[in-house]
């Protein structure tokens, strides 16, 4: 397949792009600033901002895709928080006017559309494992904004045909995260007390929560499994259905760093909207797909310490 994807230069969009191309499809790396050099040749670069929707129809026009994913989006909740207009023009009104210009096609690509975890909000205990037919009920600007998508992305696919798919991903860490997000900042924190550029003391918020983690290279391939065989105009959960405390993930990354911080909480790092447990049925992927979260928590944590390490040396 030719494959375009959106976002292409951030977290997540690294590690599709390699997947794809381990894959054996052909991948144009699109990006809303000056695209980054590949060492691949076989990868393409564009620019374009997904908010730009001229801009959008005449990169589609130009390279003809046979499949997109959208990872283009405001991806951190507390941002999403500060700036809710920002998060609703990103989220929702870029990813609007990819969808429709993928439906004017005269051959139209498949797309998928990356929502997130956090449209089911806060949940009773007995809801848990969380699946695709649990009830959206965002709680934050960000999960709106994702809950928003999810719908339009279905509503394409009900009003124009379009050969949409929709996937929830629940939280994912690895190589190459930024320390916005939580398992990489306390990655970066115990590195830099390892290298002696920070005191032993590691900031922290509320550790006594569960979290469904995954390794982003397990996200990535299942990114690619659902544009080979995902249902048109289904939604699908990516998680590993594993709660894991963020107490016991600080434990196994300082083990992992070698040192013994003090660990203070500091009240700016509490988001105002923290669910005590939150984790996933990643079932109907298994069955449909053959996905499964395969990398061990601990060499992710493992791989994500060595990256933050080497990132600040």
């Amino acid at each position: 397949m030719r494959v375009l994807v959106f976002g292409a230069t951030g977290f997540a969009g690294r590690h599709l792009v390699e997947a794809l191309r381990l894959a054996d499809h052909s991948v144009c790396s699109v990006a809303h600033r000056n695209p980054s050099a590949s060492p691949d040749a076989s990868v393409e670069h564009a620019r374009c901002d997904i908010r730009d929707a001229d801009g959008v129809e005449a990169l589609l026009t130009s390279f003809e895709p046979d499949a997109i994913v959208n990872l283009a989006g405001l991806a951190s909740p507390p941002a999403a928080h500060r700036h809710p207009a920002e998060a609703f023009e990103i989220n929702v009104l870029g990813p609007a006017h990819l969808l429709e210009a993928a439906a004017r096609r005269e051959r139209s690509p498949r797309v998928l559309i990356v929502s997130s975890s956090e449209v089911y909000g806060h949940v009773a205990p007995e809801e848990f494992p969380l699946t695709e037919e649990a009830r959206l009920a965002p709680d934050s600007i960000y999960g709106a904004s994702k809950a928003s998508v999810d719908g339009m992305t279905r509503a394409f696919v009900a009003a124009k045909g379009l050969d949409a798919i929709c996937v929830r991903p629940f939280n994912h860490t690895g190589p190459g995260q930024s320390a916005d997000f939580v398992c990489a900042d306390f990655a970066t924190q115990l590195a830099e007390i390892s290298l002696q550029r920070r005191a032993p003391l590691l900031e922290v918020g509320n550790l006594d929560v569960t979290r469904d983690f995954t390794d982003v290279r397990d996200i990535a391939r299942g990114y690619v499994a659902l544009l080979e065989k995902g249902r048109p105009g289904e939604v699908y959960n990516l998680c590993s259905g594993r709660a894991v405390l963020l107490r016991g993930m600080v434990e196994e990354l300082c083990a992992i760093s070698g040192v013994s911080p003090e660990i203070r909480t500091a009240a700016e790092r509490w988001r105002p909207a923290d669910a005590p447990a939150y984790w996933g049925s990643a079932a109907k992927a298994e069955a449909e797909l053959g996905w499964t979260a395969s990398i061990p928590w601990r060499r992710t944590l493992e791989d994500l310490y060595r990256d933050c390490l080497e990132r600040i040396r």
